[in-house]
């Protein structure tokens, strides 16, 4: 039995080994230990890899190298790169090294990594040259020395395991960062990782900082334990057979995002599973061709590719997807016709399963290899994860087979709590007491049949951009630094058939003084305010579902927004839509 639907019993309950999250890792490598045996792979050039014992090597060193530049136990190191083969190494070794590893998007703009430095307060970070120019502004906004700034060159020719002289330099405009490479000047010297030896102490000591997209306010940071990383990954992988077919990885989506790196950190090294690493999604074509060139068994997809996938051309589809036997589908709804579509296209015995979860407590519910579902569920809940329903205006539990309601979550796997935040996402009553785990509310209505998740709609208003999660209130912050916007909300609409959403704003312009209320033409057009915001957020963040100005936002009492009225209200002033735009 995977959950509960109202009270906890002891089939819920996990085994979670008392140990640190690098022992872990490595814990199984003499099943399948070959020096040889490449497990993280650069898709775009599989002569880069590693093997387990160049893993483990590797990241003993830069355990020597993180604490020889000053990382102490507790501080945070902030990776803002993109998808890369060393990127589950150093996942590692910051931890290992008794630190805190953080993941940024790296198609920021200066708003959102700022906010995102603040919250995490980076001891170092590691970034490419390429988007190195913005770290620096940030730097120098927040008074962070470039010392402190790491650049993981690209060096086709050498491996990271190779000699590094300490006089290692780097082209760059700004001085005083550093390579990468000056983490490893040490003379090959080695240091063991931070040992954990208590439920308790693993409960205690932070390994992760996840972003994560709220409704509060701006993106959170939910602080990730030990302990926490560890259930999630038992849970995953509870009573999971591979002997089926040989599994083989292809990582196309963020490593930054759990739903990324859920499978693609631990299972090359608890399971000797290759994993294949695109540094960025391109194109279809590119993303099938990786498909057929190494033999990909499984991967994990948002929406948008399911969509792409299913617009190949059959034969070319047939040919490239023959070796898949299981793909995960999450980030984002998507209808049963889509996957049923594409399951057509792949071998009898293949797989298409949803997954759903969130950044809080990870991946918690889908269908195991061999099960397919036609009917839309999100899946069946994992191992450890229990689950129940509550009214969304009494907050009673609901129960009973096909009754809706709010989804409550709570287990082992279960954040802490949010960086430098005192909002909690966590219900109150239900015996959250100190020492019990916490139900927390995942905002999304559910009804559950015959033990399988379906959800009908959300109660928190985060936009779901091409499987980004977007805030409206991180967009409505930008949008208040404009000196022309005197009041806004954001929210989301849909397109393309309801495959997506896009953010809309609705402003409501200040009227300078000395100016006619009929006379606007100084003021800001939509146009004006939607490139405000491409210049500020990242792409999936724009503004393309049109800027509409109204003449006031409709709130409660309380101030809060009442977005369910925006739809109705008349667009008085002016309405320009914006079409959805690549690039």
């Amino acid at each position: 039995m995977g959950c509960i639907f109202s009270r906890p019993k002891p089939t819920t309950e996990l085994d979670v080994p008392v140990t640190d999250i690098v022992s872990y890792a490595f814990q199984r490598q003499r099943d399948y230990d070959e020096e040889s045996k490449k497990l993280f792979i650069n898709a775009d050039d599989p002569s880069q890899f590693l093997s387990a014992y160049q893993t483990k090597l590797l990241v003993r060193r830069l355990i020597f190298g993180l604490q020889a530049a000053g990382l102490k136990r507790g501080d945070a190191v902030l990776l803002h790169l993109a998808n890369h083969y060393l990127y589950g190494t150093l996942f590692l070794a910051i931890i290992g090294a008794g630190g805190v590893c953080v993941g940024s998007n790296p198609a920021y703009q200066f708003f959102e990594l700022n906010h995102t430095v603040d919250l995490a307060s980076p001891r170092f970070i590691i970034t490419t040259e390429t988007i190195f120019p913005l770290v620096q502004q940030v730097c120098q906004k927040r008074g962070i020395a470039l010392d402190n700034v790491f650049l993981l060159e690209t060096c086709p020719n050498k491996h990271p395991l190779s000699s590094h002289p300490a006089s290692t330099t780097v082209t760059c405009s700004a001085g005083g960062v550093k390579p990468f490479t000056s983490l490893l000047a040490h003379g090959n010297q080695e240091a063991d990782w931070l040992r954990l030896g208590s439920k308790s102490e693993m409960q205690s000591t932070m390994a992760v900082y996840y972003s994560t997209s709220g409704t509060t306010g701006l993106p959170k940071l939910a602080m990730v334990s030990h302990y926490a990383v560890l259930a999630q990954q038992v849970s995953l992988h509870h009573n999971q057979s591979y002997q089926s077919y040989e599994v083989t990885r292809l990582a196309a989506l963020p490593l930054f995002h759990i739903f990324g790196s859920a499978w693609a950190f631990f299972a090359p090294l608890q399971f000797g599973q290759p994993v294949y690493v695109m540094a960025r999604f391109t194109t279809i074509d590119n993303f099938a061709e990786n498909i057929e060139r190494y033999s990909i068994s499984e991967t994990y997809v948002s929406p948008p590719l399911v969509h792409a996938l299913n617009g190949c051309p059959e034969a070319a589809a047939e040919k490239q997807l023959r070796t898949l036997r299981y793909i995960g589908v999450g980030g984002a709804p998507i209808d049963a016709v889509a996957l049923r579509k594409l399951r057509g296209r792949l071998h009898p015995d293949a797989t298409v399963s949803q997954v759903w979860g969130m950044t809080e407590f990870g991946p918690a519910a889908l269908f195991r290899p061999g099960e397919n579902d036609d009917t839309g569920s999100i899946g069946r809940p994992l191992q450890g994860y229990e689950m129940k329903l509550v009214d969304g205006t009494t907050r009673r539990e609901v129960k009973g087979d096909g009754k809706t309601g709010e989804l409550l979550v709570r287990a082992p796997g279960m954040m802490t709590g949010y960086k430098n935040l005192e909002v909690s996402p966590f219900e109150e009553g239900f015996g959250n007491k100190d020492g019990e785990k916490k139900w927390l509310r995942t905002g999304d209505i559910v009804h559950i049949k015959a033990g399988k998740l379906y959800v009908t709609g959300r109660a928190k208003e985060l936009i779901k951009v091409r499987g980004w999660h977007v805030a409206p209130a991180e967009i409505e912050a930008v949008l208040l630094q404009h000196p022309d916007v005197a009041d806004c909300a954001v929210v989301g609409t849909s397109i393309d058939g309801g495959v997506t959403e896009v953010p809309r704003a609705y402003v409501v312009r200040k009227h300078r003084q000395g100016q006619s209320l009929l006379s606007e033409k100084r003021l800001a057009s939509a146009e004006d305010i939607y490139d405000y915001v491409r210049q500020q957020l990242a792409s999936y963040k724009r503004l393309d579902g049109g800027v509409v100005f109204v003449d006031s936002i409709p709130r409660t009492a309380s101030g809060k927004t009442q977005r369910f009225k925006l739809a109705e209200m008349d667009k008085k002033d002016e309405v320009v839509e914006i079409l959805l735009e690549e690039g």
